[in-house]
């Protein structure tokens, strides 16, 4: 046999050899495992975001910034803006998140759903936050969370704006700066606040401090949807929410004749400060 014959020969004997081996290997080798995907957990029904106090974001770690250096007008109005609507849209969020359990445990009820303790433990909270402790925990559960639907709702940005920025100058004022307090908030215990340069005689009054700006705003808040001073207000935001159509800062400024001693002069120049600046344009899509 020629030599170049008998290397192909070889070759062929070896590779025939290695392709047995191969095959051998791979009929021992165990098939894999398909196992079967395990059931997916059935969806549950839960209720929205817990009816307690929500704190959302960081809090602010500083005082707020020195508006007066801005001496452009534009630009200090802008910077006041970007300031601000964060803290309200989260203020605001806060209190939707709220609404939106009331909403859900009111459809509970409708659909013949048994309360839990800890929901009317949750609703009891609420009460007392929104300043309705008095209501009692024995009374009709559907006619308590009617008595507090309208006092747990957002305050359009508009008005917020509006409001801060005529009570604070832009910004600018001693207790803006010095107090985190951007709405003119009064409180009347000694030492309480600061001191108003101008207090008239006989008065001990001073304006509220807070820890920080986002507080404040809180407060502002709370204060518009519990206080007996605002009820028109409420009344109107309520009224709007019942016919299904939407309300704004222009329509709410009504609803605060008792916010200054100068009553409808002092709204009147709120709603000019909202449509002269277009604080209606800033407008956020809330959950409930």
């Amino acid at each position: 046999m020629k030599p170049a014959l008998l290397i192909i020969c070889v070759l062929s004997i070896c590779f025939s050899q290695l392709m047995a081996v191969m095959d051998k290997g791979n009929r021992h080798q165990p098939a894999p495992v398909l196992a079967n995907p395990a059931p997916e957990p059935r969806a549950r029904v839960v209720a929205p975001f817990h009816p307690r106090p929500v704190m959302l974001g960081q809090q602010g770690q500083y005082s707020p910034p020195d508006f007066s250096q801005l001496h452009d007008v534009q630009l200090r109005k802008q910077a006041f803006y970007d300031y601000m609507l964060p803290k309200i849209y989260t203020a605001n969020q806060e209190i939707s998140l709220e609404r939106e359990w009331l909403l859900w445990l009111e459809e509970k009820l409708l659909q013949g759903d048994q309360i839990t303790a800890d929901e009317l433990n949750d609703l009891a909270a609420m009460e007392k936050r929104y300043a309705l402790s008095d209501v009692g925990s024995g009374g009709n559960i559907y006619e308590r969370i009617l008595t507090l639907m309208p006092r747990v709702d957002i305050v359009p940005a508009s008005l917020v704006l509006a409001q801060a920025a005529k009570e604070s100058g832009w910004g600018t004022s001693r207790f803006a700066r010095e107090g985190n307090n951007f709405f003119g908030i009064w409180c009347f215990t000694q030492g309480c606040g600061l001191k108003p340069a101008r207090r008239d005689a006989g008065r001990t009054h001073e304006v509220a401090v807070f820890d920080t700006v986002e507080e404040g705003v809180r407060y502002y808040i709370r204060t518009i949807n519990t206080h007996l001073a605002y009820d028109d207000l409420r009344k109107i935001r309520s009224a709007a929410r019942s016919n299904n159509e939407p309300f704004n800062g222009d329509q709410l400024a009504t609803g605060l004749l008792r916010y200054s001693e100068r009553g409808l002069r002092y709204v009147n120049e709120i709603r000019s400060m909202i449509r002269s600046n277009k604080l209606s344009r800033f407008v956020r899509e809330y959950s409930a």
